[in-house]
């Protein structure tokens, strides 16, 4: 069923050019792309939050608060780059996935984990920051050109 439509989704370049260069993308694929970024890293984000304000409840912890706020942070950047492509908010959210990441990869160094997942974490970790990094080259880009005109009810679907 809709596994037909992924190859559909995944060559179409007015949706997904994530091999186009941050400069040569127009406002409706450069709108698309941190869309598709922002639910993606604000549902990692949702789901890091939700995990530690509950485990705040349940004992008390002051870092899974402070983890909570930064997920709330992360979560109004993604908002604040989508709707006017602020240039601050968006390093928030490329840094966010590899903050994660980093710290995935510090725990599964102290629980002695294999080289194959320290790896993984590594590889992980480069390529959250690599596109973390193109992310704010297509907000900087769009700021820059001045080209900041969202029609956001037509973004939004309303």
């Amino acid at each position: 069923m809709w596994f037909s439509k992924v190859p559909g989704y995944l060559f179409d370049k007015q949706r997904t050019p994530y091999f186009t260069e941050a400069k040569d993308l127009t406002l409706a694929q450069s709108q698309y792309e941190l869309v598709a970024y922002g639910v993606f890293v604000g549902s990692l984000f949702g789901i890091v939050g939700l995990a530690a304000i509950l485990t705040f409840f349940e004992n008390s912890n002051l870092i899974y608060l402070i983890w909570s706020f930064c997920s709330a942070a992360v979560i109004y950047s993604i908002f604040s780059v989508i709707r006017n492509y602020e240039l601050i908010p968006s390093y928030i959210i490329s840094i966010g996935p590899s903050i994660i990441v980093a710290f995935s990869f510090y725990e599964a160094l102290m629980s002695n984990s294999s080289i194959l997942t320290l790896t993984i974490f590594v590889c992980l970790f480069l390529l959250s920051l690599k596109y973390g990094w193109r992310v704010t080259r297509i907000v900087a880009w769009q700021k820059h050109n001045g080209n900041i005109e969202i029609n956001n009810k037509k973004a939004w679907g309303q």
